[in-house]
């Protein structure tokens, strides 16, 4: 198997190279082709490195497989592989290894030429590939020797020291024109130096642009004085023009300068002057003794562009010079220097305007030249991974080993000063200015002071792009300049150059050869941008900029493809600014401004027992002009403002003028929550004990509740990310009493693992043995892909090591999440003969950070908002149900997640654009010992879910449908911006024709109830405007009767809960056979906790009519049912419109004697309405 290595480190790059380079243009996520190990040819080669993932990838057009092991998965795409590659050609049944750069080329280029057949290809692209690698390795072969150490020497070594070029272009080092001998004189790659050529040019046949009102002049003294001596009394007529060596011979043999050279318009005058280099562009060389550069022309092609100067890109590039001159940009902003074009100048002869074409820009004084370096040179990998931007973050901190832990936070801060002095100011500059820099690796330089970053230098005007609107009146600049583009390019050009061809490479660079990871540098970038002083105009552009889901990226191997350099093909990306955060990119809490936190808590505790009480017929009442009363005894009585609904006919109190009245002491107090309580066992009947317990869960909601209320986020809810809403929102269930008891948790525990007030915390991981664990996948996941979404390739090798010392092998335990709270409060000591015994290996690694949703044991990913949510087992009662995890629903979530989407995905009557989501639970573990214990049943599980963002598209965003029932902390509704922007029926009928109406036609088309109450819903809208609903929560909460399925043979085989589990949650089952117990079951949930909440709401904060709204519901679900005449059976087997439905008493059953399905039948609001036209 030895022999499949690449053991040349050219080609080994280069492999590397064009597999990135396809992969992201053709927008192949190589996550999604990493495939078990044991799978894989090439797994006994790497066996001894579980960091390793290794991939399978068909070319279809070859049909063949390409088998490789990564180690490092980029989120940019900046991939490292190992030196191994397998091809299975499924044609021929044949096996090889990939030892041959062509060879992966061929399969890459037939591959193109099949996807993109019906365009107008370039027919040599796997020539000019080839010509590229046979440069490189040229290169290479050539390369001095005491140079290839790449050891930061100076500014040359890092322009001269780009052997590889541009890490996504395929044909970063081709070039028609240069033969091997040319390459040797005038390499960078090779360190070349020469002489420029010198034409005389007679004054008449030259065309000149400055930028400088006062121009300078640029040729030295040495070959001024042989010019003199050349051109004797005629010098005073001629110009001198520089070129390059090879453009000297070039333009000698053309035919049009013949003429000129017989009349001695034009006169050679040969090699003078001081020695010259060339920088990593090869046209553009430093002139040290001037220090200039001078851009030249050469008529070669280098990757894809002829490098000559044509007028136009002449103009650009001094129109740009002389916005940024006459603007002072480098005086207003310090952090940074433009490098402005001094002086263009070509001759007045058509044929050869472009090929005579010379640019002077300014250089850098020799001090900062010398802490001055190329930055592409600076992240470019040696044979040995090492790279020269390392040796200066080590110099800037000797003493640390930057590939231990502890180095973290030194590479993060030493990074933060990077984004400082270049990501920042530039953003600043577009924004003020309009002005757009090309600051790719190759144009731009850093100044180090003492080895961190100092200043940002930028080159080459030709790649500026200005937004006239943007910029004040410069009447210098004409209206027709090629310097002048829309805000719209613009912005896409800076965020591809400094964002993903500057930025992404530096940190993917950084976390290759270093202990940190891209992801922890990205949550860097993110907050040193949020943390950071902007100007007002500077804010909206970074805003812009970390709120973008994807950012633009261009394709140069499409446009290579297609020579569609002109009009490139631009892709997208996922924004790794977006996509990584971080705990410390939380909103802040701060203290309430209601100091009156702790009565309302108490109001809402009392207010929402009563309200369920009432509605629940737990006791007599009377209710009459707007108040209720009952009586507690013959001479006790309470009475409270009180509204009824058309809502189901719900009762809400206004709790704060809850009022006890006393007849025979003459007295009237206001009740606190526990003289409520002990009236009220009074007048209900209730087992005591369970009385009892219901009155602790009620006293605890209450403190825990006011606990919560005691803090708010410093901005309102409305304005924060989805992810912090679904922890922020403090609503809660709004019917059930004990809403927020979270028994088993102390007020430290609820400060650290309550949504509302949690900061973000680390899980504990574990090993677990194979022999405990059962483990149901997705069919669109393997265990390899479920281990990416937590840890990197360091992180795994981290384990490894733990799991050596512990002598026992990685393969032989699963990775396993546990809740700090439930390894602190059970697993630790309920499991402790498996840990005793090595069957649970407590691990040191921390993994990603998580902050709890709604749920408190469903926890979102906040390192990666992306990655896999963590639903967690734990033995926390809330909402009076136990947390853990049942086995069996454990086993069922991905089987069931599974069915689900593919129901919704193929279904052809539901519109694309509203098809509801499914936030997949894609898989669920089960650590099942012997239970010897009540307490550890479904006590050590995991299931893991969907993250909603990796289904938002741009411009849309996510809000808990929980949150459209909240007040935010300004005391408005959470919603009210949307209600004010688009009024209030426009919005709903939005709301439910495109998130509840698909819900139901789940049931009516294919059989399947959803319990879809708020919590399991999520809206996606467009700046509020309802586009479609995303459903979660799936592993017990979906409800069906074969028979009445669609599709039953598409029925996974599920596992029905327990007599033991039924005995404790009767209301916990996946089968019935009656089809109304499958409507009330969607019903109950989003009738009754859902929309009626709903028009609740928007009945006491709008004053919007509820018989309008039930109106609407009845309106459009009339219009489906019209649409769909198909399913008019279904219609009426699942009638929304009956009488009544059951809906289940969630407060009687904590004090009623015996445990079973308690439910109520209530009038249906559907069937109370008539159906009316509205606008």
């Amino acid at each position: 198997m030895n022999s499949i290595i690449t053991t040349d480190a050219w080609s080994y790059k280069l492999f590397e190279q064009y597999l990135n380079t396809f992969f992201r243009e053709l927008k192949v996520n190589l996550e999604e082709h990493i495939i078990p190990s044991q799978d894989s040819p090439l797994f006994t080669l790497y066996a001894e490195r579980p960091d390793t993932l290794y991939f399978a990838y068909t070319f279809n057009a070859s049909n063949t497989i390409i088998y490789g092991a990564v180690q490092h998965l980029s989120t940019t795409g900046y991939h490292r592989y190992q030196r191994g590659f397998f091809l299975q050609n499924l044609s021929e049944n044949t096996f090889d290894s990939l030892t041959n750069p062509r060879k992966l080329v061929k399969l890459i280029t037939d591959e193109l030429n099949s996807l993109f057949k019906d365009k107008n290809q370039n027919k040599n692209l796997y020539s000019d590939i080839v010509n590229s690698i046979e440069n490189t390795k040229f290169f290479l072969e050539n390369k001095p020797s005491q140079t290839a150490s790449k050891v930061v020497s100076g500014f040359q070594a890092t322009e001269q020291g780009m052997l590889y070029g541009h890490p996504f272009h395929v044909t970063s080092k081709a070039n028609l024109g240069f033969s091997k001998e040319d390459m040797k004189k005038y390499s960078p790659e090779l360190g070349a130096s020469f002489q420029l050529h010198y034409f005389a040019i007679h004054s008449s046949l030259i065309q000149k642009l400055v930028s400088e009102t006062e121009p300078s002049h640029h040729i030295e003294n040495e070959v001024l004085e042989a010019a003199k001596e050349h051109l004797q009394e005629n010098f005073t007529n001629y110009e001198l023009m520089p070129t390059h060596p090879w453009q000297a011979n070039f333009l000698l043999q053309h035919p049009s300068l013949k003429k000129h050279l017989d009349s001695q318009d034009v006169i050679y005058l040969g090699a003078l002057g001081q020695t010259v280099w060339p920088t990593s562009s090869v046209r553009t060389v430093w002139l040290p003794q001037s220090n200039l550069f001078l851009k030249l022309s050469i008529d070669v092609r280098i990757t894809s562009f002829i490098r000559n100067n044509p007028m136009d890109e002449m103009e650009r590039a001094i129109d740009a010079s002389k916005i940024i001159i006459n603007h002072k940009i480098n005086e207003q902003y310090p952090d940074f220097v433009i490098l402005p074009e001094l002086e263009a100048k070509t001759v007045k002869i058509p044929e050869l305007e472009s090929s005579f074409g010379i640019i002077y820009r300014a250089g850098l004084p020799p001090e900062v030249l010398e802490n001055t370096r190329m930055l592409g040179g600076l992240v470019e990998e040696n044979e040995n991974h090492e790279i020269p931007l390392l040796s200066i973050i080590q110099q800037a901190a000797p003493n640390q080993n930057l590939q231990s832990k502890d180095a973290k936070d030194f590479i993060t801060f030493w990074w933060k000063q990077y984004v400082k002095v270049s990501l920042i100011p530039l953003i600043e500059l577009f924004a003020n200015k309009g002005i757009s820099v090309e600051a790719h690796m190759q144009n731009s330089l850093m100044e180090f002071k003492n080895s961190y970053p100092h200043r940002l230098i930028l080159r080459d005007m030709e790649g500026i792009s200005i937004v006239p609107e943007m910029i004040e009146d410069d009447s210098s600049i004409s209206e027709d300049s090629t310097v002048w583009f829309s805000q719209k390019d613009a912005w896409i050009f800076l965020k591809y150059y400094l964002v993903i061809n500057h930025i992404a490479h530096l940190i993917s660079a950084i976390a290759r050869v270093t202990v940190i990871e891209e992801s922890e540098l990205w949550q860097a970038t993110r907050l040193t941008l949020t943390q950071e002083n902007f100007s007002a105009k500077g804010q909206q552009y970074r805003d812009l900029l970390i709120h973008s889901l994807t950012l633009p990226i261009k394709a140069n191997m499409l446009n290579t493809l297609y020579h569609s350099g002109g009009n490139p093909i631009w892709i997208e990306v996922e924004n790794p600014i977006y996509k990584y955060r971080g705990a410390e990119a939380l909103c802040p809490l701060q203290p309430t401004q209601q100091t009156n936190y702790k009565t309302l808590a108490e109001n809402r505790v009392m207010g929402q027992l009563l309200e369920a009480l009432i509605f629940e017929n737990t006791f007599k009442y009377e209710f009459s002009k707007g108040q209720i009363k009952f009586y507690i005894s013959d001479t006790v009585f309470y009475t409270c403002v009180a509204k009824r609904h058309f809502s189901f006919k719900r009762i809400k109190l206004n709790p704060s003028s809850l009022v006890r009245s006393d007849i025979t002491l003459g007295t009237e107090t206001r009740p606190n929550l526990k003289a409520l309580l002990t009236d009220l066992k009074n007048i209900i009947e209730a087992d005591p004990v369970k009385w009892q317990n219901f009155n602790d869960e009620l006293n605890l909601t209450y403190v825990k509740h006011a606990q919560t209320l005691s803090q708010v986020p410093a901005q309102p809810l409305r304005t924060l990310p989805y992810l912090e809403q679904e922890a922020r929102i403090t609503n809660a269930h709004l019917y059930h009493p004990s809403f927020k008891s979270r028994i088993g948790f102390d007020l430290k525990e609820n400060q650290k693992y309550a949504p509302e007030l949690s900061e973000g915390f680390t899980v504990q991981w574990v090993a677990t043995h194979n022999s405990l664990c059962k483990l149901v996948l997705s069919e669109t996941i393997n265990l390899e892909q479920l281990y990416k979404q937590h840890f990197s390739e360091k992180d795994l090798q981290a384990i490894n090591d733990q799991l050596k010392k512990e002598n026992v092998d990685f393969k032989d335990y699963i990775l396993t999440p546990i809740h700090p709270w439930q390894w602190d409060k059970i697993i630790e000591l309920y499991y402790q003969d498996a840990i005793s015994n090595q069957l649970i290996i407590p691990l040191d690694i921390e993994g990603p950070t998580y902050l709890p949703q709604q749920s408190i044991r469903t926890l979102s990913n906040i390192s990666d908002i992306s990655a896999l949510s963590l639903k967690l087992a734990m033995n926390l009662v809330n909402t009076s149900t136990s947390r853990v995890l049942a086995p069996h629903t454990v086993q069922n979530a991905a089987k069931m997640s599974d069915w689900l989407y593919n129901i919704v995905e193929q279904d052809h009557i539901l519109e694309k654009q509203r098809k509801p989501v499914i936030l997949r639970e894609i898989g669920g573990l089960s650590v099942n010992q012997q239970i010897a214990l009540p307490v550890q049943y479904g006590a050590l599980a995991c299931i893991w879910r969907e993250s909603i963002y990796s289904y938002l598209k741009e411009g849309e965003s996510a809000t808990p449908v929980t949150g459209l029932m909240q007040v935010d902390t300004d005391q408005k509704p959470l919603i009210d911006e949307w209600i004010q922007e688009y009024g209030i029926e426009f919005w709903l009928e939005k709301l439910l024709t495109n998130a509840y109406l698909p819900i139901m036609h789940i049931l009516w088309c294919h059989g399947l109830a959803l319990e879809s109450h708020a919590q399991n819903m999520v809206l996606i809208h467009k700046n509020g405007l309802p586009v479609k609903a995303a459903l979660k929560d799936f592993h017990d909460g979906i409800r069906f009767s074969r028979h009445l399925l669609r599709e039953p043979g598409l029925l996974p085989n599920l596992q029905d809960a327990p007599k033991e589990h039924a005995k404790i949650n009767p209301n916990s089952f996946l089968e019935t056979h009656s089809p109304n117990e499958l409507r009330d079951f969607t019903q109950d949930a989003l009738w009754f906790v859902n929309l009626a909440e709903l028009a609740i709401f928007l009945n006491e904060h709008y004053n919007f009519d509820e018989i309008k709204f039930w109106t609407m519901l009845r309106t459009i679900i009339n219009q489906h049912k019209e649409a769909h005449p198909e399913f008019a059976e279904r219609y009426e087997l699942f009638n929304f419109t009956d009488d009544t439905i059951d809906i289940e008493q969630l407060a009687s059953r904590r004090f009623l004697p015996e445990i079973r399905l308690r439910v109520q039948t209530t009038p249906n609001p559907l069937s109370l309405i008539k159906e009316i036209e509205y606008e």
